[in-house]
């Protein structure tokens, strides 16, 4: 059976990062795996929005029904995506066999010092709207199955690790 890894936090918090390195991970291990990261999904589907609390709560839908469809397939899936919405983190946990839920709980401190894309930059300037967790409402996850919280200095290395033997155990009790 595949399965479906959802890395799931704010805009810097390392979904991106660390969904590259378990894709590594699983494909280091023989097994097939297809990584879907929300910029690139949206960069590849052409999807340009001002991101309205709406807007971003259909296409995290999008995400979902993709990742059902793909891990339905036996091809297991990592998704890298905000979708900080308790309707998605339901639907999955209802709907997708073999579903993983990784939150990144990360200090908005942190989120500033990193942030890529100028996501804080821009939003504090004026520049930008409809930032989840800052003028966008956001769901934390109630029942996430991995909770890695960065305000205790973790590595990439280090979360990956964490994520793998959360994994491992549930599956050895499941």
């Amino acid at each position: 059976m595949a399965n479906v890894f959802w890395i799931t936090g704010l805009s810097s918090a390392g979904k991106t990062t660390l969904a590259k390195l378990l894709t590594d991970n699983l494909r280091s291990k023989n097994l097939s795996v297809v990584m879907l990261d929300g910029d690139e999904l949206r960069s590849a589907l052409k999807i340009d929005s001002n991101f309205t609390g709406d807007e971003r709560l259909d296409l995290a839908f999008k995400y979902s029904r993709l990742s059902k469809l793909i891990s339905s397939q036996g091809v297991n899936v990592v998704v890298g995506t905000i979708a900080l919405f308790k309707e998605i983190h339901l639907w999955n946990r209802k709907n997708i066999p073999g579903y993983f839920e990784i939150y990144l709980r990360v200090p908005l401190s942190e989120r500033r010092r990193r942030d890529p894309k100028e996501i804080y930059k821009r939003y504090y300037s004026g520049e930008l709207q409809n930032v989840a967790g800052l003028d966008l409402a956001i769901d934390e996850p109630t029942n996430p199955d991995l909770v890695i919280d960065f305000s205790k200095g973790l590595t990439p290395e280090k979360s990956l690790k964490m994520v793998i033997n959360n994994f491992n155990n549930k599956l050895n009790k499941g």
